[in-house]
């Protein structure tokens, strides 16, 4: 009879845990894990002169834990099962951020003097007074006050260091020029304030697509909060990087496992020390930090020339290719976009020189100039230099340079190489020929010294050179055979007018003829040329 009583409530007490425990799997799922588990003695505390324990309780799988509700059975021989509190809906976030931080921080403790102020600290949260904290600090004997001031600090600790989760953010950026970046960061929203992790607080996996790095690798285990190096691999003159970081088993967050028994007795708080994951993105796009190098072949506008001519060279601008070497022309950032690269190639005329040019590695150091010029080009295409005047005639050679310090570092010039040409390329020379000479006739006067005469003298004028001074008593010579032909020419005329007058008689005889007569006197005849020497 005594027993039946007890029994019927036994029975009782089971069915309705049953029932319930039904109603929680059907409204929140399954336990997880689903297991059951035994609650097979104590952990480290301390056991009071009386028998009563004060401490963890351990489990047969090893698991350690804090009893969560004061006055019931203890767990020691019962049947237990796990369940992750964000199923139970015991708790607020906030709530569960304090006991899980309990739990993960002393439930797994191995000093007992913590674990029984954990324990301490675990009932006072569930709504113990501090006069019954005080007096279950009591089972620890000697230690009482300090298992009950370390209880407090747990509790106050808790409070403000328990966390409702963990956030990742990361970074990823191109340098100018050579490696860039990748760093990502840990905050922690404790409930007394985020909180930014310091650099190393726990390694984060990231994978790189478009760069790899140092090692060649496109994944790989970073301490958080570093900036680590990675190598683009993009071979265009813009280029593009993903980073996907992964954080897990992070001891942050409210989420928190409990042993629920199967009878009506304590629950247990597991010790559960790192629960939390949390991952981030990030991407970018910029110029190739890859340098790239300039070559220009040139041709000049004009091989063969007069002086005075003007002449020019014709740029093809390419791009060189090699290891480490962007293979196109290189751009930079602009609010728009991306924006070519500018250069300036310095073109400078060297001459004029009297032989042929030989070809070398540099223009001499006392090689003529005639002219410096100035090309501005941003690609790869041909293009054309200003043009200069050859002065004289000779040989000529265009040289050419390119020097990134004319080009502004955030504009590109940190990732220009810069670039020369060689001296005496055949394609660069020019020869100039001067104009064949020629005579042109100026009238001056000159005194003939001789004869004290002025007389009419002919200049020779030959490539702007005059013949003057000892010349001209060679040529008053020449002038006076012209005026001796002259008269001879004249000479002749007279003895043809003086053969006309000659008459034919009737029997044949020639007889002069008579002179004319106008208004009544005799025209005169034909007179005897005399010729007149003119000269020294």
């Amino acid at each position: 009879m005594t027993q039946r009583p007890f029994t019927l409530i036994t029975a009782v007490s089971l069915v309705g845990l049953a029932v319930f425990l039904g109603v929680l799997q059907s409204l929140f799922g399954p336990a997880a894990p689903a297991r059951a588990l035994v609650s097979d003695g104590h952990g480290p505390g301390y056991l009071s002169s009386d028998g009563w324990w004060l401490g963890a309780y351990h489990f047969d799988d090893g698991a350690l834990g804090f009893c969560l509700n004061p006055g019931k059975v203890a767990p020691v021989g019962l049947t237990y099962s796990y369940a992750d509190t964000t199923t139970i809906g015991w708790w607020t976030p906030e709530q569960s951020a304090v006991y899980a931080y309990i739990a993960r921080t002393w439930a797994g403790s191995g000093d007992r003097l913590t674990a029984a102020a954990g324990q301490v600290a675990t009932w006072m949260y569930a709504g113990m007074s501090d006069a019954d904290a005080h007096n279950r600090a009591g089972r620890a004997g000697a230690d009482t006050d300090a298992v009950y001031a370390r209880a407090l600090e747990m509790l106050a600790e808790a409070k403000d260091r328990g966390s409702t989760g963990v956030r990742a953010a990361a970074v990823v950026e191109l340098a100018e020029t050579g490696p860039g970046r990748v760093r990502v960061e840990l905050t922690v929203d404790h409930l007394g304030g985020p909180e930014l992790l310091p650099g190393g607080a726990h390694p984060v996996t990231v994978s790189l697509e478009g760069a790899t790095f140092e090692d060649g690798k496109d994944r790989s285990s970073v301490p958080s909060g570093t900036d680590i190096p990675i190598l683009s691999t993009g071979t265009e003159a813009s280029v593009s990087v993903t980073a996907t970081a992964t954080a897990s088993d992070l001891p942050y967050g409210n989420r928190a496992t409990v042993a629920l028994p199967a009878v009506d007795a304590q629950a247990v708080l597991i010790a559960q020390p790192a629960t939390a994951s949390t991952d981030a993105t990030a991407d970018v796009a910029g110029p190739s930090p890859l340098p790239f190098q300039p070559n220009v072949q040139t041709r000049t506008t004009a091989p063969d020339a007069h002086p005075g001519a003007e002449v020019a060279d014709r740029l093809t601008v390419g791009v060189q290719e090699g290891d480490g070497l962007l293979p196109t022309w290189g751009v930079h950032s602009t609010a728009d976009g991306f924006a070519p690269v500018t250069a300036v190639v310095e073109s400078t005329l060297n001459g004029p020189f009297a032989d042929p040019i030989a070809a070398a590695v540099k223009a001499p150091a006392d090689a003529p100039t005639v002219c410096t010029v100035e090309t501005t080009v941003d690609g790869a295409r041909e293009y054309t230099t200003p043009s200069c005047v050859l002065p004289s005639a000779g040989y000529y050679v265009w040289t050419e340079t390119i020097d990134p310090a004319r080009t502004d570092a955030e504009h590109g010039g940190a990732r220009l190489k810069p670039w020369a040409s060689a001296f005496g390329a055949a394609s660069e020379i020019t020869h100039a020929v001067a104009l064949a000479a020629s005579v042109t006739p100026i009238q001056k006067t000159g005194q003939l010294a001789k004869t004290g005469s002025d007389v009419t003298v002919p200049t020779l004028v030959s490539g702007g050179a005059v013949a003057t001074g000892a010349g001209l008593l060679g040529l008053s010579r020449m002038r006076s055979r012209r005026i001796g032909a002259s008269r001879r020419s004249r000479r002749a005329r007279g003895r043809r007018a003086a053969l006309e007058t000659i008459r034919m008689d009737a029997d044949g005889v020639q007889r002069p003829a008579r002179r004319p007569r106008v208004a009544g006197r005799r025209l005169p005849g034909p007179r005897r040329a005399r010729s007149t020497w003119v000269g020294p």
